[in-house]
């Protein structure tokens, strides 16, 4: 008995140290293991610029999907419309508007967390907050709910006309993000009989055109406030999400890297609609630490069980701008959280290093 406890405690010990060294390997700090994976990852890709120059150019044209990092094409359209007089950024839009699109536990809390925010800042009150920080709860928390509200009021159609205006060649057309999501729930619901490998099924023979579609005729529904016969009964599990995740807004670094320059370079954009991204893109701006060293910045970032996405601009007070476009997708679990815990390293150890940027480039 006590040779057998004597095991069963030292698998204990090992158990818990295994568990340490885990959780110590994933959220240690360390750039450099980015630079490590996009040398040895073919699912990976990165384009970074400085003072107008490639710096480093890593299977930039390879179509990843977004996740949320699409959602910079939204705030645009937001700042252009607010520009010709069609949205007032001061506008009070209520919480239930926004809870129409609300689904719950499809966004990791960023709904309920910009709520959190939202009150805290005193920019929520008697159950309404600003259009502007609507968009910046989109854009700063990753907020869905928001997301699809802001493409309703939009238009998706405005949206898409976006990439023809600006001349991004390799940008798949946008659509409902929360609303895709919901596609197995909707084909249980029109066939109860169907068990998850035959759903999965049905959603891996579906057209392009006929995926975007039903994404189309669920959004409407939400609108309608018919959001009660999905939330039912959400119908989803790891190979679903793998499918939504595969069928999500593809696009290319190079395209946000160039984005991202038009951004930063304060002179793409007309001064009314630059002063409205300024708003809801450079959140980073409001740290006092930013303030002692950058004269502007911003991001957006991305991701889902199997993508890592981000993209970034900043201008220091040296006077040297620089973008940082990377996209990663086919991820493993572990992969994924570190690579998602060393973004903003691995960001700015570019922005402040230049040893770590001669070794980027040597890539």
């Amino acid at each position: 008995m006590k040779i057998a406890f004597i095991i069963v405690g030292v698998c204990f010990v090992i158990g818990i140290g295994v568990f340490v060294a885990a959780r110590h390997y994933l959220t240690k700090e360390d750039p450099e293991y980015l630079l490590n994976y996009l040398k040895n990852h073919s699912n990976s890709s990165l384009t970074v610029s400085r003072n107008g120059q490639t710096l480093s150019a890593m299977r930039e044209n390879e179509m990843i999907p977004l996740a949320s990092t699409v959602k910079i094409m939204i705030a645009i359209e937001y700042a252009k419309q607010c520009e010709e007089g069609n949205l007032v950024p001061s506008k009070k839009i209520s919480l239930e508007e926004l809870d129409q699109y609300y689904i719950p536990g499809t966004d990791g809390g960023a709904h309920e967390a910009w709520i959190e925010y939202s009150k805290g800042e005193g920019v929520l009150r008697d159950g309404s907050s600003t259009l502007e920080n609507v968009v910046k709860g989109m854009i700063l928390f990753s907020s869905n709910a928001n997301t699809e509200y802001m493409m309703n009021l939009l238009g998706i159609d405005n949206i898409n006309e976006l990439r023809e205006e600006m001349k991004m060649k390799q940008h798949d057309p946008l659509f409902p993000i929360s609303s895709s999501m919901l596609i197995p729930t909707y084909i249980k619901n029109k066939y109860p009989a169907y068990s998850e490998k035959q759903i999965e099924s049905k959603l891996r023979d579906m057209s392009k055109e006929e995926y975007i579609e039903l994404s189309h005729l669920i959004f409407t529904s939400l609108r309608k406030g018919e959001k009660h016969i999905y939330i039912e009964s959400i119908h989803t599990n790891k190979s679903l999400q793998k499918i939504w995740s595969d069928r999500l807004t593809k696009s290319t670094t190079a395209e946000y890297a160039e984005i991202m320059r038009k951004m930063n370079s304060k002179t793409y954009f007309s001064k009314g609609i630059q002063e409205r991204l300024d708003a809801v893109m450079e959140g980073m701006m409001e740290n006092p630490k930013n303030q002692e060293w950058l004269m502007h910045g911003g991001q957006k970032g991305g991701s889902t069980l199997f993508v890592a996405t981000n993209a970034a601009y900043a201008t220091d007070k040296g006077g040297n701008s620089t973008e940082i476009v990377f996209f990663a997708n086919d991820l493993e679990e572990v992969e994924r959280q570190k690579i998602s815990n060393n973004l903003n390293g691995f960001n700015l150890r570019i922005l402040r290093d230049e040893d770590f940027r001669r070794k980027l480039a040597e890539l």
